[in-house]
């Protein structure tokens, strides 16, 4: 009796204490009793903090071991050659054709160069004096197929029908039993072979697409990974520019820009791996003076730099 009345005086403390330790060592307010008592959650908020910012440094460090990293390269001053077309004359009074090979050097210095999807080149006139007449390379189309496809079916079909009769008969000679098997065969077999055949043109994708920007005042190219085609290298770039009658030379913009997608936990985002963007001066052919000034904007804005 003593045990069970102990048992029934310390089972509300019991009940108490198992409640207050459920959630935490929260207060119970209602009874007056506030006690810390021993907290989970905070352990699991501490140990997922960690947790997360151990996967997030490890994803960092995976990414900047991946990450790419390209030099674009190209020269700080250009010469345009002047084009004779005839029919230039009557389309552009007052004005002439000339003609820019920009070439630009793509090295990889670090990283993997599958990770680098596009590249991308601007030539911009800032002032907005000159306008561009034509460009190379145009938007290029490739095939992983060297040629068309060839595309063939064959559908056939039989026929065939067939009958048979038999029996026996006894004869008057004892015990003897003749068998008689007396058959009516009929059979007819038809074949029809039926060929189809086509001929598909291959699929293509971009691998060059080029276009005018800023109201035909320049040009953009973009250059796609392809595994006919490598972005490391030399690009040469072709503008022909519609200039006045009396140019000899102008200054531009050229932007490089590398992009790709950049894996970061279990997602990938576009991510633009390297970006450089400079001022060249660019010249008419054979004009040293124009050829001296272009050297010595350069300089100048070098210095000023």
């Amino acid at each position: 009796m003593i045990f069970l009345r102990q048992r029934k005086l310390f089972s509300p403390l019991l009940r108490k204490e198992w409640h207050r330790r459920s959630l935490g060592g929260r207060a119970d307010a209602s009874n007056g009793i506030s006690n810390p008592g021993i907290t989970m959650f905070p352990y699991f908020r501490i140990a997922w903090t960690l947790s997360f910012g151990l996967l997030l440094a490890l994803s960092s460090r995976q990414a900047d071991a991946e990450s790419p990293s390209i030099d674009f390269d190209f020269a700080s001053t250009a010469e345009c050659r002047e084009l004779a077309l005839i029919e230039s004359a009557g389309i552009y009074p007052g004005e002439k054709i000339v003609e820019l090979k920009l070439r630009i050097s793509a090295h990889l210095t670090t990283g993997n160069l599958d990770a680098i999807e596009e590249v991308r080149f601007e030539v911009v006139d800032c002032d907005r004096r000159i306008r561009v007449h034509s460009f190379e390379p145009s938007t290029q189309l490739e095939s992983l197929v060297s040629e068309d496809i060839q595309w063939s079916k064959i559908t056939e079909h039989g026929n065939s029908l067939g009958a048979s009769l038999g029996g026996e008969a006894p004869v008057l000679l004892g015990d003897v039993v003749a068998h008689v098997t007396p058959s009516i065969n009929g059979g007819t077999t038809s074949r029809e072979v039926i060929t189809e055949s086509q001929k598909r043109i291959a699929p293509k994708h971009v691998v060059v697409t080029s276009g005018t920007i800023d109201k035909e005042h320049g040009v953009f190219f973009k250059l796609r990974r392809s595994p006919q085609s490598s972005l490391e290298g030399v690009h040469q770039l072709t503008i022909r520019f519609i200039v006045p009658d009396n140019w000899r030379g102008d200054s531009i913009r050229v932007c490089c820009q590398a992009t790709g997608q950049e894996k970061f936990l279990w997602m990938k985002q576009q991510k633009t791996w390297t970006y450089r963007c400079a001022k060249i001066a660019i010249y008419l052919a054979g004009d040293l003076g124009a050829r001296r000034a272009a050297v010595r904007y350069i300089e100048q804005r070098t210095a000023g730099s």
